[in-house]
């Protein structure tokens, strides 16, 4: 056999490879090989974000209208005193 090359942290002989991915596949794993790019990453929170559950939505729902309420608030406010001073 030879040696494993210094940028491997481990090799793995052709037997243990095979078992290694039915471990992986049997238990649902994912074993990406390659780092994500940009767009596949935006795409995968795209897809995981259609697919929340409703009290996933929720959870998130309804800080997100709490601080729009604020904002949208602070905006109104800004907009009232331009309008008076004009």
């Amino acid at each position: 056999m030879t040696p494993c090359p210094e940028e491997y942290v481990r090799c793995y002989t052709l037997e243990e490879w095979d078992d290694l991915q039915f471990l992986l596949e049997e238990n649902d794993i994912a074993y990406d090989l390659a780092p994500m790019g940009d767009v596949e990453s935006a795409i995968h929170f795209t897809w995981e974000l259609l697919f929340l559950s409703p009290w996933e939505l929720a959870y998130i729902a309804i800080p997100m209208s709490v601080i729009a309420f604020y904002v949208l608030t602070i905006y109104g406010a800004f907009k009232y005193i331009q309008r008076k001073f004009k």
